[in-house]
């Protein structure tokens, strides 16, 4: 994968897409913007990144302690009409955690306070799934084209 390229799958480059809210403070339009800036961060682990775009009670104090880090991909499914200052995002993420390949399926809620969407909470679609082991040679699932155990094998 390109590092020049967006983490949130958009094709574009970090500096023209996310990189404008995570590091340029422009403001996103959309909840989903806010989503895909929100999977940027989380993978570049800017947690005052994310903080900034949490209800701020909904925030956990402790984000960062113990958050995955091997974001892979990232998959919007659905996005809700912004009516009432309210949207809904579905969204899948992908990452390698403990060299297994989890799913993380999520049903976002977004509110818009002072012109801005911000994350309110989700609702996990997929709590029971199972992590898929990894195998050494195996072609790693981050679509690098190596064998897993040269790329994200821990």
């Amino acid at each position: 994968m390109n590092s020049s390229l967006c983490p949130c799958g958009s094709q574009k480059n970090y500096e023209s897409c996310c990189g404008l809210a995570i590091d340029g403070g422009q403001i996103p339009a959309h909840a989903v913007d806010v989503m895909r800036s929100r999977y940027t961060a989380f993978v570049r682990g800017n947690y005052d990144y994310l903080r900034a775009t949490w209800i701020p009670e909904n925030c956990p104090d402790d984000l960062g302690a113990d958050e995955p880090s091997q974001w892979i991909s990232l998959e919007i499914i659905d996005v809700s009409d912004e009516e009432d200052d309210e949207a809904e995002v579905e969204f899948k993420a992908q990452l390698i955690f403990n060299n297994k390949l989890e799913v993380l399926h999520e049903l976002s809620f977004f509110e818009k306070i002072d012109g801005r969407w911000l994350y309110h909470s989700g609702d996990f679609l997929n709590e029971d799934a199972t992590p898929q082991k990894i195998a050494k040679d195996a072609p790693c699932p981050c679509g690098s084209g190596k064998i897993f155990k040269n790329c994200h094998f821990v």
